[in-house]
């Protein structure tokens, strides 16, 4: 094993609880040993409901090497989804922190019913006190420790073929019923392999890492199988994920690089702006943040590395992409070291350039064998050796195309060979005939001094079919005075006169989904239900 003395370190109520690799290793043969003692076989499903912690990480390692398949249950989820992820999976057990009990009791009794044993998990280094909610009486539970302690430290690991399932992740659900996705030993690995690379991910073993995006969202983007290939330091953030928090974590552990979602960092530069840059800066050692989910700003990531020195590497994937695709780095080939910063900074606000091995297509929408021009926009498809071919225990044809995934992207490929993402195929707006891009629309919009949050959705329209709206949410100092009028204005360099949204909404909050993304879903859900009409659309007021 690489680095035995090197620490796993997770945030606690009462401060930090650290561990070596070397006592890693020893608890993650318990538990793999337990649970073969328990009677979990190959390709069994064991899921976890639990925060990012050295002991999701034990999990992470000794279920899939032991055999079983590791299911990463989203704990934002509420009872419904949840319940019925859990029951198409077949989970055998499930291990769950004990603040998320109440939620588990949530589920249709049935549900839980057919679980075989519920693992209780306490707080890293703190004796775990937890009750059973009455939503779970009788179902049968133990302690993680208690558990643990069932198994041998001289567990061998057992040999199976590469392909077996080591994985599996359920896609957010947004377009309907959540889908399972299933990654095999032979992916992740050549995933793990990918994100290690000189011009992917570029994780060494000297760094700290604090993989914020959730282990349960995509198995944490793949973060905590490359620091177990490189034994490097791993920070973990529990349940304590306020941007503040997280600033400290960064300071106090000397964190060389960390993975969230584009609104972490708004969060978090929001954090250092009101404590002071000056009392941040000295202390900082950060040098990359990887983001993924949507597109980040422009701003934001110029303010990173402007004010802090900070690179930001843009990742575009999907669940059923393992979840990785393609990476953008702000220098990624020689003719970048001659240009200057601002037109490097183009590099990082496109989705990057294909990963090794994942082959990408731009095709006609309406006839997939059909490629479109260089420089147009189509319908995303990409194949390659960790991209999936179907989805798990579900016959999903619409999905795939001659080997194809579908991505439901709308994007096209630029003269560097970058993928340029214009919008979700199912969010992108259709006017006259014409696509509008919300995505880039949102990015500018949110460059505006006194917009925090911005969405951009289509609403229908009797001539043009659709037209856009944004709804936004304001800073502090933000002003809904002339609104409508100063965003067609700032946009207007931009975009066309047609391009510009016909109305400006502010809202107090924008939904988001569990992953952190816009829901656009239940935005267009919410405008509907408050029967909102375009102002081109509603009859004339009297006069009299």
């Amino acid at each position: 094993m690489l680095q035995p003395s090197n620490l796993i370190v997770t945030r606690t109520s009462n401060g930090y609880h650290t561990m070596t690799y070397l006592e890693h290793i020893r608890r993650t043969k318990r538990l793999a040993s337990a649970l073969s003692k328990h009677g979990v076989m190959l390709e069994d499903r064991v899921a976890t409901l639990m925060w990012n912690s050295a002991l999701h990480y034990e999990c992470y390692h000794a279920i899939p090497c032991m055999g079983a398949v590791l299911h990463t249950l989203n704990l934002r989820l509420g009872p419904v989804d949840l319940g019925y992820i859990i029951e198409h999976a077949r989970d055998r057990i499930i291990f769950a922190d004990a603040d998320k009990l109440d939620l588990l009791a949530e589920l249709d009794k049935s549900i839980m019913a057919k679980v075989e044993l519920l693992v209780c998990v306490g707080e890293d280094g703190v004796p775990a006190k937890w009750q059973l909610p009455q939503g779970l009486a009788g179902v049968n539970a133990i302690d993680y420790e208690e558990f643990l302690s069932s198994g041998s430290p001289d567990f061998a690991w057992p040999v199976f073929a590469e392909t077996t399932t080591l994985g599996l992740c359920y896609t957010s659900g947004t377009t309907g019923k959540p889908k399972g996705v299933a990654y095999s030993h032979r992916s992740t690995y050549l995933h793990t392999m990918m994100m290690v690379g000189a011009d992917q991910l570029c994780l060494h073993g000297y760094e700290v890492v604090l993989p914020f995006v959730p282990m349960f969202h995509v198995l944490s983007w793949g973060t905590p199988f490359a620091m177990l290939m490189l034994g490097a330091r791993a920070i973990f953030t529990s349940r304590f994920m306020d941007p503040g928090t997280l600033v400290n974590m960064m300071l106090d552990w000397k964190v060389d690089i960390s993975m969230g979602v584009p609104t972490v960092w708004q969060g978090v530069k929001a954090h250092i702006e009101q404590v002071g840059l000056e009392k941040i800066r000295p202390g900082m050692a950060l040098k990359k943040l990887t983001c993924g989910g949507s597109a980040p700003q422009p701003a934001l990531m110029r303010w990173f590395f402007d004010k802090l020195g900070v690179e930001f590497l843009q990742g575009w994937g999907m669940t059923e992409t393992n979840p990785m695709g393609s990476f953008g780095l702000r220098v990624a080939k020689h003719a970048d070291k001659e240009k200057s910063v601002d037109e490097t900074f183009k590099n990082v606000v496109k989705a990057g350039i294909p990963l090794p091995g994942v082959q990408v297509r731009i095709a006609n929408p309406d006839n997939l064998d059909i490629d479109m021009p260089r420089d147009q926009p189509g319908e995303l498809l990409v194949r390659g050796p960790w991209i999936i071919q179907e989805y798990f225990d579900i016959d999903t044809p619409d999905k795939f195309h001659n080997g194809w995934l579908i991505t439901g992207d709308v994007a096209k490929l630029d003269d560097e060979g970058a993928i340029v993402i214009s919008d979700r195929s199912k969010d992108v707006v259709k006017s006259g005939g014409e696509w509008i891009s919300s995505i880039d629309m949102e990015n500018l919009i949110m460059a505006m001094p006194g917009i925090d949050t911005a969405a951009v959705v289509a609403v229908p329209h009797a001539r043009w079919d659709e037209r856009p709206i944004a709804v936004v949410t304001l800073a502090k100092d933000g002003s809904s005075e002339n609104l409508v009028e100063r965003v067609r204005e700032h946009l207007s360099t931009a975009f066309a006169k047609f391009q510009l949204p016909d109305d400006v909404l502010v809202w107090e909050a924008i939904p988001m989904t569990t992953t952190g993304k816009l829901d656009k879903k239940v935005i267009r859900a919410k405008l509907k239900e408050q029967n909102y009409v375009l102002p081109s659309e509603r009859p004339p007021q009297s006069k009299l």
